[in-house]
This record gives structure tokens, C-alpha cells and sequence, in this order.
């Protein structure tokens, strides 16, 4: 029996697991596991029920749990569906992102006790000032027009955790540039992200003492999306694991490991599941897709993986749509074609069911101006849109839903939304201090209630309020700052989201009556009716000349694609792309090529 009675919502939806065999031994495991799981095949309900279950029968407060996460949008709806079930984030529960956790839980209690070279308090560099000092080090060492970039310089970083190894020297112009630019963050008193895992791995690490502390706060961990969090991750948890007595749940696809140029090696999973101390558990049944979409993704990644549509009987439509006039004719299709056609092909679907995905934030520019001229509303995921999804303009979003219609519904809760506020502090203050911010929120939220006011002036009067007054008092927030005012920016007058509402604003991450623009990396763990996918020409996706590793990884990243699609997916190429040195007539993606041939061979073309 649950030891506390609010947790016990999880109960009625875990008798759902009965028919899932898969499911139901990832939630009844007992020591140590690892789920695989396919695309669509529930992992996140998996996830969600096994930590519900953990906190209500397996630990009692104040101990809990810590949820670690790949992204602020994956720590993000794990959050919302916590609270359906009757928890938040608490002191004892901890869902956020890998940097979240080392800053949180490692760096800040004990960093500065293990002697740590690092600057305290804590102050997080921004974007803007990472990406002058890592120019002005860089220029310094190789001048001005050196050939490597920020991202070699953050994997090598990230993958080569002992600098006194072999594979750190290697390459010796990055490791150098690497150590000058953290020389200029330190004389700068800043940390910045990588900083947070790297020396959150060596305080795990070289540090014994702090394993039982970590334990006593945390016995259970659980690690969504391992196959993208990379080698100090792994590391921490196989220490945390395996020689602090913490017992871990992780949930990954290996198919779906697309981020190696950051560092991260979906194999760690592959290893952490084969152990013979851990539980390995295999989810099959895609509950997602169409038969035809889930046997056809298969047969894009080249491997069987017996994965099985758990509604044999669905239509799917899979299109391969050659398109003379480039990107730009690509996008003008999608807009003036497809989209019409899918929305007229299901009662009740809307723009938000639909989703354009492309390779970069250039093919973005040319996708978003042709859903513009077609009069489509939409919602921008990659690295041109005006801000980026932080903790705080997440939870501004969702204050947002909330005062925009979400109060009436308890969606999200309100005192989620209060919760999570607290933990923006990283300072403890007094229970009266806590108690009357918590009034104030309160009493500001409900002023603001209104379906239809303008976002810049709710944003505005958050701001005004309480938020400045926090920004201002949390040096570790500065990059989360930086966002802000960038948001602000956007909802101010002749700014990118000037028009926007609150409701849409609380809808940024899913609206249904907003078209959703997305690079294929920002698809991931999403699903759609509809998924449109752009640029599927050689010289884009792949690029020219991979290696093997780069083309397996670019072949995942296909393969994410398609399996975001619920009853359509069309393909669109032109067999050529657009360069600074000209047109380049290479054909189309051969990913199109061997998945149109094994479609023949099979009899599913």
C-alpha cells in the first residue's frame, strides 16, 4: 500500500499496464533497470507510473527521487503528468535537466567543500558572454579565421573527461582552446553548462563522502532519454548506481541517439542494459503509429526490431514527393498541398496535428515564409526562433496557460506553478519569506486571469512584479535571464511574436491552431498526424562525405522523423541543394533510395 494517499492516482492507470508485458515489468522491477523503448511505445507513461510508484511504496519523505532528463521540455511534460497523477516537484523530487541536477544537488551543496576550482557563488555565464570569450580565446590562439567551432571545442570537452589521458592531448588544438577559454571564464568569476557536468562528474568522481549524501536525499534515479545525455552522465550514474547504493530506472531507444556531435554515445545505454545486475526490459508495441508507418520506419533504419502497431487496422499514408524547384518549391508544396489535404482528410484535426520538419534553422527561414504567405500561424522550434526554452520562460508559458483559460481545469495546477517558483531559488529563505511569496504569486496570477489580453503585457506584469526582483537576486539564473529579455524583446512592439495572445503564448509548445516548425533534432519525442519532412536531398540530409559513424547517426535522425507521424508522412526532395558556391546536383537522400527499394522487396511500396 502507498504510503501517502495523494500519490495513490498512479494505482488506477497502472492497472492499464495488464496488457502490456513490456510495461508492466518496467513497473514492477525491483532493483537496477533498463527500458528500451521504441518510438511511441508509451515510455514516458512507463516512466512516469514507475516514479510515481517509487515515491508512494518506496521511499518516505523527506528521502525521494531525482528525474533527470535530456532537454527542459522533456523535464517539462514529465512535470504536467506528475501532477495529474497528484505530485510535483518537491524538495524530495527533483525533474529537470542533467545540468539542473549537478548545479542543484551536487555543485551548490557540496562544491565549495571539495575544494572545487570553481568561482562561488555560482554565477552562470549567459550565451552572450560564453560566445565572446570563447571568440576572444580562440582568436587568440589560432587568429581570427581558425577552422574550429564552439561545438568541436564542447565535444571534446564533454567527451574527454580525464585531461591527464591520451585522448585529451590527441587533439591538441582543441584541448588548448578548451583551457584558455576557461582560464577567461574563471578571471571572468563565471561558470557556464558544461562546466556544471563536468565537474559534477569529478565531485562523483574523486569525492567518496559524497555517494551516501547523494543516496540519503536521493535513494532512487531515474534517467529519461539516456541514449542522448553523454559520458559524464553515464559516469555519474554508474557511480551513483553501482557503488552509492541508488537504485537507477532508465529509459532510452539506442535508434534514436542523434546527438553525437554534442558528445553523447546512445552505445552507454546498449552497455548499462547488458550488465547482469540490471533488469533489461524491451517495449515493442507502438501505440502511436500506423502499422504501415511503423513497418516502413524499420525498414529505414535497416534493422528488424520486432515492433509491432498496437491497431493493425489503421490507413497510414506515406508519400516520396519530388518537388523541380528546390527548397523553396518543397515548402511552397507543403503549404499550398499537403497541409489542405490533411486537414480536410480527418474531422477535427488541426494545424497543431501537423508538423514541418527540416535539417537546420536556414531550411526553417524558408519553411516559415512560406507558411506566412499562406496565412498559417505557427510555432518555431530551432536555434532562429526568438527565445530559448529555459526553465523560467517554460514556466512563464505555463503561467500563461494557466491565467489564459488553465485555471478553470487545474491545467497546469496552480500549485505546481507555486512549487516551482521556490525552486528557482538557490538560497533557502524563511518559511514566512516562502509562505508570502507564495500569496503574492497567487493573488498576481489571478489578477491577470484573461483569455485574450496580450502576452507582452502579462509578461510585463510578471516581470514588474516578482520575477526582476529574482533574476537580480540568483546569479546562477543569468543565462535564464538572458531568455527573458529575449522574450521580452519578441512580444514587444515590431518584435517576431508582437501579435501573440496569452493563450498562444501558453500554447508555444503545442498549440492546435498553430502549425508546428521543427528541425528534426527538436522532434524528438514528439508525435503528429501529419509530419511533412523537407530537404531530403544529398547534400542535406546526409551531408556530402560522412563518415560511417556520421551516416548512422544522420540515418537515425531520418528514422526519428518518420517515427513522429501518427497517419501520414510525405517525403519531399528535388535532387539537388542550394550552396554559397552554387546548386549542387547530387540527387536525393539515399536514405529514399534504400527505404523506396526495401518497401518494394517487402510489398509495402
Amino acid at each position: 500500500m502507498p504510503w501517502r494517499s495523494v500519490s495513490a492516482a498512479y494505482l488506477g492507470q497502472a492497472a492499464d499496464l495488464v496488457g502490456n508485458p513490456g510495461q508492466l515489468a518496467a513497473y514492477d522491477s525491483t532493483g537496477h533497470c533498463v527500458v528500451l523503448a521504441g518510438p511511441g511505445s508509451g515510455k514516458t507513461k512507463t516512466l512516469v507510473l514507475k516514479l510515481a510508484r517509487s515515491l508512494a511504496e518506496d521511499v518516505r519523505a523527506p528521502r525521494g527521487a531525482a528525474c533527470i532528463t535530456y532537454s527542459q521540455e522533456c523535464a517539462r511534460e514529465l512535470t504536467r503528468r506528475l501532477e495529474r497523477l497528484g505530485l510535483r516537484e518537491a524538495s524530495n523530487l527533483f525533474i529537470g535537466t542533467v545540468h539542473g541536477f549537478c548545479l542543484r544537488h551536487l555543485l551548490m551543496p557540496y562544491g565549495r567543500l571539495a575544494n572545487l576550482p570553481l568561482p562561488f557563488p555560482l554565477t552562470m555565464a549567459t550565451q552572450r558572454e560564453s560566445d565572446a570569450l570563447l571568440k576572444r580565446s580562440g582568436d587568440q590562439l589560432f587568429g581570427v579565421h581558425h577552422p574550429w567551432k564552439p561545438i568541436d571545442l564542447g565535444r571534446h570537452r564533454r567527451s574527454v573527461l580525464d585531461r591527464a589521458a591520451g585522448d585529451w592531448v590527441a587533439e591538441a588544438e582543441l584541448a588548448a582552446w578548451t583551457e584558455a577559454y576557461e582560464a577567461e571564464l574563471r578571471r571572468a568569476g563565471l561558470i557556464d553548462f558544461d562546466d556544471l557536468i563536468v565537474f559534477g562528474q569529478r565531485l562523483i568522481a574523486e569525492h567518496d563522502w559524497v555517494l551516501p549524501l547523494v543516496q540519503a536525499k536521493f535513494p532512487v534515479l531515474v534517467v529519461d532519454e539516456y541514449q542522448d545525455l553523454g559520458v559524464a552522465l553515464d559516469r555519474i550514474v554508474r557511480r551513483l548506481a553501482f557503488e552509492g547504493d541508488v537504485r537507477l530506472f532508465a529509459v532510452g531507444d539506442p535508434d534514436q541517439s542523434i546527438y553525437g556531435f554534442t558528445g553523447a554515445d546512445g552505445g552507454l545505454l546498449t552497455d548499462l542494459a547488458n550488465r547482469g545486475d540490471v533488469e533489461r526490459v524491451q517495449l515493442q508495441l507502438n501505440y502511436r503509429s500506423a502499422a504501415r508507418i511503423v513497418s516502413t520506419s524499420e525498414l529505414a533504419l535497416g534493422e528488424s526490431r520486432g515492433y509491432q502497431a498496437s491497431d493493425q487496422a489503421r490507413q497510414a499514408v506515406i508519400a516520396f514527393v519530388h518537388c523541380e524547384s528546390g527548397l523553396e518549391g518543397q515548402a511552397a508544396h507543403a503549404v499550398a498541398e499537403i497541409i489542405p489535404a490533411a486537414l480536410a482528410a480527418k474531422p477535427g484535426r488541426n494545424l497543431g496535428d501537423i508538423a514541418v520538419l527540416y535539417k537546420d534553422y536556414r531550411a526553417g527561414n524558408i519553411v516559415a515564409e512560406a507558411a506566412t504567405s499562406a496565412g498559417y500561424d505557427y510555432v518555431r522550434v530551432d536555434t532562429a526562433a526568438p527565445y530559448r526554452k529555459v526553465a523560467l520562460t517554460s514556466w512563464i508559458e505555463d503561467c500563461a496557460t494557466w491565467c489564459a483559460g488553465g485555471w478553470r481545469e487545474g491545467r497546469p495546477q496552480l500549485r505546481g506553478l507555486l512549487d516551482r517558483w521556490h525552486g528557482f531559488r538557490r538560497t533557502r529563505v524563511r518559511e514566512t519569506q516562502a509562505r508570502d511569496e507564495a500569496q503574492r504569486l497567487t493573488a498576481l496570477l489571478w489578477s491577470l486571469r484573461d483569455d485574450a489580453a496580450p502576452a507582452r503585457g502579462f509578461v510585463a506584469a510578471i516581470r514588474a512584479a516578482m520575477l526582476d526582483s529574482l533574476m537580480a537576486a540568483e546569479p546562477s539564473l543569468a543565462d535564464q535571464r538572458e531568455q527573458v529579455t529575449r522574450m521580452t524583446a519578441a512580444l514587444a512592439e515590431g518584435g517576431a511574436l508582437a501579435a501573440l495572445d496569452m493563450a498562444s503564448l501558453g500554447g508555444r509548445d503545442g498549440s492546435p491552431l498553430h502549425l508546428n516548425l521543427l528541425t528534426l533534432h527538436s522532434a524528438k519525442g514528439c508525435e503528429y498526424d501529419v509530419v511533412i519532412m523537407v530537404g531530403l536531398d544529398l547534400g542535406s540530409l546526409p551531408w556530402l562525405n560522412e563518415t560511417p559513424a556520421k551516416l548512422r547517426e544522420s540515418r537515425r535522425l531520418f528514422y526519428v522523423g518518420l517515427t513522429r507521424a501518427r497517419d501520414e508522412v510525405h517525403m519531399l526532395y528535388s535532387g539537388f541543394v542550394d550552396t554559397p558556391r552554387g546548386r549542387m546536383y547530387r540527387g536525393r537522400s539515399p536514405f529514399l533510395d534504400e527505404l523506396e527499394a526495401r518497401m518494394a522487396t517487402a510489398g509495402t511500396a
